[in-house]
């Protein structure tokens, strides 16, 4: 027997829990095998409760909250909301999850790779329209993702600090402007990543766009129970003139955010725009090795389009050629050299280096072994015995049924094929379509005279021992065991109450995952939070003056700061925002500015107040009036 191919640690790690799931659910129904169909599902019902919730929604920044728990009061509009918003967290791990499968079992390379970068697009994508989504609420959690992305976004020129100002102050304008823009981008985002997903699936022939009826159904049921019982809650209504010390986290959408507690926002964007540009690059620099593609003898082609239909990538394609007859042809660089069209033509004209037939009968006959293992090389090892002669495939697709009767008309008593899970085939229909040829379900189909109780399937992963499997299998060929049903092998009962348990579970685990009160300030301290836009005085040279700012605290300086117009030619405003963390006293503040170049330009500003922890003091700047101001939560 030859040596066989290994699978990596990862994969065997992903396959130990994709066999406890199979033991529950049953191959044919393991969640882990629809992750892209059941993240479709959640997208579409996210989308569903959003235009619900739209339609009674007022994007008016004063009533927008209240608008908000309008709708939470009502029944309809509490099950919409929380539907909403699990189907929302739960797209993004499930998306998650779905990119882990995809990186453990090595399908995101080579042919592959414009699913991946879809794939990856596609995330981004979520998460953006998850977080815009959240802003819209305008509760304690909405301002404060607010600023944070505002921070986050500072770092980029075209944006500035501008932005964080936009969440307080007194000027309600320009946060209306910045919810109709969220909203656009939320509505457009939503609709364009429809084109994105089909992008991401349109190389594959027959995308699996549905879940099985048991997981849409139970999972439909479970969001709907937890919607129910579960509520989804606004944190505080938001206000202009102070900031949250702490809100209720969605791990699903803000990970990333408590990042700006432990590093310069410079570190940040290399640390984001780094992962972002990994992902996206990674099929290139893990290659792997080139795969020889399909090579079809056009001589032999009938233009039958089997291998047409079967393919699971459509990489075969039928075009009229040589004086007009139709013939197959493959297109390279579609090509996963899976083999599944070998195993669809009965007329070899297709053949594939990683499975020479030929030479295989050859070696068959030579050796004339009692039984001929074939194994996809991502499945289980076969064990060694020495009357037992076994190939690793690409994939047990490529075994044509006229194989089978060749091998068994040489003298060889069985054929045991071990090939994946039928939902989880690495070359996606290639196991299934193997078994309904063997089944004479599809063509070509098992031949007439071929004893079926001589073909045995196991449908299983990496990590499986098939010992058992295969010593039984032996052992009903010497006792003469007789059926008229090909015998598939693996997790193919469902324990319904189990199943059902671990769906729940993980639906259930979506509230404290959307719900995790965190703090993103210290909360012993107070904060002085300094934002506004000052137009200084012009130079003779059009270029305005810069401004210094200044605070005292007990007349003692604790900060002091130069800023400077916005503009290639210092000609714009001036944007101010900056954070002071204090300690909770009796504090006499003193808020002082001036024009660098014209010092008799100035302002103050004077503020006593008893400082406590969580506290914050918010200094804007009103245009109309040109004076500074201490807002406070009734102006």
């Amino acid at each position: 027997m030859k040596e066989q191919i290994k699978p990596t640690t990862p994969l065997k790690v992903f396959h130990r829990i994709t066999n406890v799931f199979s033991s529950l659910f049953s191959f044919k129904l393991n969640p882990l095998h629809f992750l892209g169909a059941i993240a479709i599902y959640l997208l579409v019902a996210d989308t569903i409760s959003g235009i619900y919730l739209y339609i009674f929604y007022n994007i008016d920044p004063r009533f927008c909250f209240s608008s908000v728990e309008k709708i939470s009061a009502s029944f309809m509009g509490n099950l919409m909301r929380g539907v909403h918003r699990y189907t929302s967290a739960a797209l993004i791990f499930t998306t998650l999850v779905h990119t882990v499968h995809v990186l453990v079992t090595d399908r995101f390379r080579m042919f592959r790779w414009v699913a991946w970068i879809t794939g990856v697009l596609a995330l981004m994508v979520f998460i953006v329209i998850g977080i815009s989504g959240y802003i819209l609420v305008w509760d304690a959690k909405a301002q404060l993702i607010g600023v944070l992305t505002g921070k986050f976004l500072s770092y980029l020129p075209i944006f500035g600090d501008s932005i964080m100002s936009t969440f307080f102050g007194n000027d309600i304008k320009l946060l209306g402007g910045l919810f109709r823009m969220l909203l656009y981008f939320h509505v457009a985002l939503t609709i364009g990543i429809v084109f994105v997903l089909w992008i991401h699936v349109m190389r594959n022939a027959r995308p699996r766009l549905v879940p099985p009826k048991f997981l849409w159904i139970a999972l439909t049921v479970n969001i709907l129970v937890i919607s129910f019982l579960l509520r989804a809650k606004s944190d505080a209504g938001a206000s202009l003139a102070s900031i949250p010390f702490e809100i209720h986290m969605d791990w699903a959408y803000f990970f990333v955010y408590p990042l700006l507690n432990i590093m310069p926002i410079s570190t940040m964007w290399l640390v984001v725009s780094g992962t972002v540009v990994l992902l996206v690059v990674f099929p290139w620099i893990i290659k792997g090795r080139k795969v020889s593609p399909a090579v079809i003898d056009r001589e032999r082609c009938t233009g039958c389009e089997r291998c047409y239909i079967d393919c699971p990538y459509e990489a075969v394609t039928m075009r009229r050629i040589e004086g007009g007859k139709k013939k197959a042809v493959v297109d390279e660089s579609k090509c996963s050299a899976c083999g599944v069209c070998v195993g669809a033509c009965s007329f070899k004209s297709i053949t594939l280096e990683d499975y020479p037939w030929v030479e295989v009968l050859d070696e068959i006959k030579a050796r004339l072994p009692k039984i001929v293992a074939f194994r996809c090389k991502f499945t289980a090892e076969i064990p060694s015995r020495s009357d037992v002669m076994a190939y690793d495939l690409p994939c047990i697709g490529s075994v044509h049924v006229n194989h089978a009767k060749e091998i068994l008309d040489a003298g060889v008593k069985g054929i045991f094929m071990v090939g994946c899970e039928q939902d989880d085939c690495h070359y996606r229909e290639g196991c299934k379509w193997t078994v309904q040829r063997y089944e004479k379900t599809r063509k070509p189909s098992l031949h007439k005279d071929v004893d079926v109780t001589a073909v045995r399937v196991f449908e299983t992963t990496s990590v499986e021992n098939i010992t058992k499997e295969l010593d039984k299998f032996i052992a009903d060929l010497d006792t003469g065991f007789k059926t008229d049903k090909l015998m598939i092998l693996g997790h193919n009962k469902i324990n319904y109450i189990l199943a059902s348990i671990v769906l729940i579970v993980a639906v259930a685990i979506l509230y404290p995952l959307t719900n995790d009160l965190k703090a993103f300030y210290p909360e012993d301290k107070a904060v002085i939070i300094l934002t506004f836009k000052y137009r200084s005085t012009s130079s003779v040279a059009s270029a305005r003056s810069p401004i210094k700012v200044e605070l005292l605290e007990n007349g003692k300086p604790i900060y002091s700061r130069e800023y400077y117009p916005r503009g290639i030619r210092r000609d714009s405003s001036v944007f101010v925002y900056d954070e002071i963390l204090v300690a909770p006293t009796q504090a006499a503040l003193s808020f002082r500015m001036v024009e660098t170049l014209f010092p008799e330009k100035k302002s103050e500003l004077n503020i006593d107040k008893n400082l406590k922890p969580k506290d914050s003091v918010i200094i804007s700047y009103d245009e109309h009036d040109k004076n500074f101001l201490y807002l406070k939560d009734n102006q």
